[in-house]
């Protein structure tokens, strides 16, 4: 109840600063830069896998916000929810922009068209559950960071962090279906394998 209570006071203060973002208030605007950089930047590096790059990425995130901010009404949504998808498609954009590496298809690999992780998820957590949560998510991102193939990592995150169906991100990726399934497929074994290593069994 804290927590939403907590989410629902931020919200309107995001929606206040915006508001004031789009009548000119440039320090408005810099107390919302102030606010969500730190989230989209580990959004980006999330995904990305360097620092470089997500620094990058983030601050053409909010160049973007900037210059569409005077589009955004809250008829569209929270602002979060409208800066979640300005960084989401930023991502994507310096995802495809990005050398690839190409890979042979494999036969014999399990099919890999189950439904994300994120539709396991109970979304709405108890307080008890906050802080396994916040542990789990940091055991996650620690193990992605040591996968050793960039697209295997980002394409396991699009498909089980961000929800993308496995036919979005063959299209994101200009990758064919069974590509994208045996790079997911791929990074799942060696995430159990890493997290094994840490003596942390993982049941996927």
């Amino acid at each position: 109840m804290a927590r939403q209570i907590s989410n629902d006071i931020s919200a309107v203060e995001d929606t206040y600063l915006a508001t004031q973002a789009k009548a000119g208030n440039d320090a408005a605007f810099r107390q919302l830069f102030d606010k969500h950089y730190k989230w989209v930047y580990n959004k980006a590096h999330r995904m990305l896998g360097n620092y470089q790059d997500a620094e990058e990425v983030a601050s053409d995130v909010f160049i973007k916000v900037w210059q569409k901010l005077g589009k955004w009404d809250t008829e569209q949504g929270s602002f979060q929810a409208w800066l979640n998808t300005v960084a989401r498609n930023t991502i994507i954009d310096a995802i495809r922009k990005r050398d690839r590496i190409r890979e042979r298809p494999l036969s014999g690999l399990p099919d890999e068209d189950e439904q994300p992780l994120s539709q396991y998820e109970d979304p709405r957590p108890g307080p008890d559950q906050e802080f396994e949560a916040a542990e789990a998510q940091q055991i996650l991102e620690g193990a992605l960071e040591q996968v050793t193939k960039p697209n295997h990592r980002i394409a396991w995150m699009l498909r089980h962090l961000e929800g993308y169906s496995i036919a979005e991100i063959a299209r994101i990726l200009n990758r064919k279906d069974g590509t994208v399934k045996i790079w997911i497929f791929r990074c799942t074994e060696e995430l159990r394998k890493i997290l094994i290593a840490k003596g942390i069994q993982w049941i996927y």
